[in-house]
């Protein structure tokens, strides 16, 4: 049985040994025994309450934890911790969307792949409505909150084939691929209601949060760069219109 000060996660493939300390009594013993750099297999009759720092490698990455050292043990990284890092690179911790970096790869790939068939395909850029008032009168914990719930709501009302992303912020991002301008419209004008009939914490009714939207088009865009900027154009028609609304570029 291995006793870790480390996560459940750490559960799966046997671990490489990639630095072992002659400094360390246990382990110079377990060299002794004829422990060399490689998979490490059981740790043998040492006491329980020993615990070490131990490095170990796997598919080149290295990762460094405090083992508890105890009779017939086997320590195993496990898989599910590289599927949490690769989470950590992808997506926002807070609200579970894709981060930019991710998602700016991805839409820049579609954009080009829908523009070089001719098909169309939308971005919405959307922004919560003085967002800042909320995080300077209730608080960042309450602004979290909103985030969340916002990227909640949106979510439920995607389609397979829409992504969201978190742009920076309280903006977010969403690909409709296969989406007109008029539909792009249409959609957002649904999750705007959405937002605006939900309630928010710490809100006691709805309409306290609101969204406004960009919305732009390829074809007339080309090139992510441009539909970006374009979104973007029009979300501040849509802010400087007065908030609450979705605008086209």
């Amino acid at each position: 049985m291995a006793l870790m000060h480390v996560d459940e996660m750490f559960v799966g493939e046997t671990a490489e040994i990639v630095a072992i300390s002659e400094t360390v009594p246990e382990v110079r013993q377990l060299k002794n025994m004829g422990l060399r750099e490689g998979k490490l297999i059981e740790l043998l009759h040492f006491d329980p309450l020993v615990s070490r720092k131990v490095m170990i490698g796997v598919g080149g990455t290295r990762i460094g934890f405090d083992v508890m050292l105890a009779a017939h043990i086997t320590v195993r990284p496990i898989k599910a911790y590289f599927e949490v890092i690769r989470n950590m690179a992808h997506y926002d911790h807070l609200t579970g969307c894709l981060n930019r970096h991710a998602a700016g790869s991805i839409i820049r790939n579609e954009v080009e792949r829908f523009a070089s068939e001719g098909l169309p395909l939308s971005l919405l850029m959307a922004d919560i409505d003085h967002f800042k008032r909320i995080n300077d009168t209730f608080g960042h914990d309450a602004g979290d909150s909103v985030l969340k719930h916002f990227s909640d709501i949106i979510r439920q009302g995607l389609r397979r084939s829409d992504l969201l992303c978190r742009w920076g912020g309280e903006e977010f991002l969403i690909l409709l691929r296969g989406t007109v301008a008029d539909e792009a419209r249409r959609i957002a004008d649904r999750f705007r209601e959405r937002i605006a009939d939900a309630i928010f914490h710490p809100f006691e009714g709805s309409g306290q949060v609101t969204v406004s939207f960009g919305a732009a088009t390829v074809p007339p865009c080309r090139g992510f760069d441009r539909l970006v900027a374009e979104a973007d154009r029009a979300l501040y028609c849509a802010k400087r219109g007065g908030r609450n609304r979705v605008a086209l570029s």
